[in-house]
């Protein structure tokens, strides 16, 4: 146990970081609302550019800046909870952590929303630095400076969080020796308790807190490296680095981090299942062995991301697939996991609640978001899905409905007990835990079947034949959003004390509000009315920032324009030399063989052997076949000159 200064403490810094990432998330929710409304409405469509950037915002925004923020809070209140206080040097890195990722996202919104980066959240090298006139490399080095804010932030966290859980006292370690307390922490002490000994057990929520927290700085620090490599190529004083060893560093950090949301939500779910249950976690053991092989393997499985973009005949392709049993080896603390949380709430006297119910829910969705990880983990199947939709399903599917519906769990379970006020309605969480997963499930599966199908992702316009599925996702986009608008208002009025004082039962669970209303019809009134209001503000937003973009458009639209013509009326004449940048934005590379330009991509047909007439290139660029999407975002000029150039290549 510690003291209540230490948990007021751990209190403190646990409510600055949920209030922060929340709204976080509304932001960057809003921001996804506008980029599938683009997709789905032709009318309403954004400009390229401005998509692109939006993207960018939102993938960051949502992904680290309110999942990750979240859960990086959560851990404070968990290891409290297990009698392990935040102090000293971990107290100063927890608060540096919170100012490092405020001013981060900050940064990365003013660079994307105002400045027009629209690299994408991954922004793979050296795309940051080919703006094609939409944004310069001054946006290039302060993207970056705010990304490595975000980077020194998780860095910094990780470090508080490896102090914490290595404090003797807590362990209660027969040694002081740092490497044995380090051994406890990491759970050896259930595998060699000789040499790992300890008056007691240690909590198994503090296992992949200590796992994640060694592994995100070895993962972050070559990140860093670049990023900051990029801010001085930004500023002229170096060149340009090795595009290759820059994307192996970019997802060496790029899929670690996922676990940055996945292991300390892990923390919460072996702590809070336990507590509704009424039993301690089943199997948990057995859960120590899983946790040695994660720490091995967890920053060993960067190159599955690159299954597509170097492949056979390289020493890329042999990295790839060693990456694919690693991968795999990491099912192992998932599986045991799940089988462990499952079994724990199994004949349990479990209590359903708001709470408990996003937290089995958002079990539900690890277990169907890790289904449709093994598709994306195996090259066989990746080679068919990797630019597609599916990735994108797949990716929310786990990032909300596996890390969000556990956040929503968390902060329904645990803010009665952090601000000492009852949750002001139950009935609201209820119905926003239902939609949210209920909707979220439909939203996101109509993803997986436009990504089967064909459908590609991080397009601002969709080819014409998947509009029938994006149209119909966009009511359900407004739903989920709406429901998430539940959300906020439920947790402010219980913020301004609307619920009472809090009460908790024996085991430590909030009991309902013990204030009186009028009628539960009130509480529907005032549902609807949050959702009306939240479509309003969505509708109001996104009209602002079309016409904004329109008439920005307008005015950058020339009066005449030129158009050589040759072999016939009407036709553009392609130019060769324009054509080689064309194939090489549009990662024509990736797909097709073409020695000029050094591809060696075994998806689609090879351009050397084939051969094509300039007017076949043309078809195919422009209407798309089979497995080949059309590129719309392609002009006709553009088309035209890529064609020239893959004539010219091959004759």
């Amino acid at each position: 146990m510690i003291d209540e200064r230490a948990r007021a403490i751990a209190r403190r810094l646990t409510v600055s970081y949920i209030v922060w990432s929340t709204i976080i998330l509304a932001a960057s929710g809003l921001l996804g609302v506008i980029l599938r409304w683009s997709q789905s409405v032709p009318q309403a469509r954004i400009g390229d550019n401005l998509w692109y950037a939006m993207m960018t915002a939102h993938g960051l925004g949502a992904f680290v800046g309110w999942a990750g923020f979240a859960v990086m809070g959560l851990a404070w209140w968990v290891l409290a909870g297990v009698g392990f206080p935040v102090r000293g040097f971990g107290l100063v890195m927890a608060k540096l952590t919170w100012w490092l990722m405020v001013l981060g996202v900050l940064g990365v919104i003013i660079t994307t929303i105002f400045m027009g980066f629209a690299a994408s959240w991954v922004f793979l090298y050296p795309l940051p630095f080919y703006g094609s006139g939409n944004w310069g490399n001054w946006a290039t080095g302060l993207f970056s400076f705010s990304v490595l804010l975000v980077g020194l932030s998780i860095v910094a966290w990780c470090l508080g969080i490896l102090h914490t859980v290595m404090n003797r006292e807590a362990l209660q370690s027969v040694s002081s020796s740092i490497g044995r307390r380090f051994g406890l922490a990491f759970g050896w002490g259930f595998l060699m308790p000789r040499t790992f000994a300890a008056k007691k057990s240690v909590p198994y929520p503090v296992i992949p807190l200590a796992v994640i927290g060694l592994d995100m700085i070895i993962a972050t620090l070559p990140l860093a490296g670049l990023l900051i490599w990029q801010i001085f190529q930004s500023m002229g004083v170096v060149g340009g680095a090795n595009d290759l060893l820059a994307k192996n560093i970019l997802w060496w950090f790029g899929h670690p981090v996922v676990y940055l949301l996945l292991f300390p939500a892990v923390a919460v779910y072996y702590w809070l299942i336990p507590r509704y249950a009424g039993r301690n976690l089943v199997a948990g053991h057995v859960i120590a062995v899983a946790w040695t092989v994660a720490v091995i393997a967890n920053v060993f499985v960067w190159a599955h991301h690159l299954y597509l973009d170097y492949p056979s005949g390289t020493a890329q392709a042999q990295i790839n697939t060693a990456m694919q049993p690693i991968t795999f080896a990491l099912v192992l603390p998932s599986a045991l996991s799940l089988y462990s949380l499952g079994f724990t709430i199994y004949r349990s006297r479990f209590r359903w609640t708001p709470a408990s119910t996003a937290l089995f829910f958002g079990l539900v969705g690890w277990l169907l978001a890790g289904l449709s990880g093994i598709v994306n983990a195996t090259i066989a199947l990746d080679v068919a899905v990797h630019n597609t939709l599916w990735i994108v399903g797949h990716f929310h599917h786990m990032a909300m409905l596996n890390i969000g519906l556990l956040i929503f769990g968390a902060v329904y379970a645990l803010l009665p007990e952090l601000s000492g006020k009852a949750l002001y309605s139950e009935r609201l969480a209820w119905i926003h835990v239902w939609i949210t997963f209920v909707v979220g499930m439909i939203f996101f599966g109509l993803w997986l079947v436009q990504g089967l199908d064909g459908a590609p992702r991080r397009w601002a316009v969709l080819p014409s034949d998947y509009d029938t599925l994006t149209r119909i996702s966009l009511p359900f986009v407004f739903i989920l959003a709406a429901a998430q608008a539940l959300f906020f208002w439920n947790v402010l009025q219980t913020l301004r004390g609307k619920g009472g004082i809090a009460t908790f039962d024996e085991r430590g669970i909030p009991e309902p509000s013990k204030v009186r209303r009028e009628s539960s019809v009130h509480t529907i009134e005032a549902a609807v009315m949050i959702v009306a209001l939240a479509l309003a503000f969505v509708f109001a937003v996104g009209g602002y920032l079309v016409g904004r973009d329109f008439a920005s458009n307008e005015g950058d639209t020339p009066a005449t324009t030129a158009v050589a013509t040759g072999g016939g009326e009407g036709t553009v004449t392609g130019d060769a030399a324009a054509g080689a940048e064309v194939f090489a934005s549009s990662s024509c590379g990736n797909c097709h063989t073409l020695a000029a330009a050094e591809a060696t991509g075994t998806i689609g047909p090879s351009l050397d052997e084939k051969k094509p007439a300039e007017a076949l290139v043309i078809d195919r660029v422009t209407n798309g076949l089979n497995g080949m999407p059309a590129y719309p975002q392609l002009d006709e000029q553009q088309i035209a000159d890529v064609a020239a150039y893959v004539r010219e290549s091959t004759k």
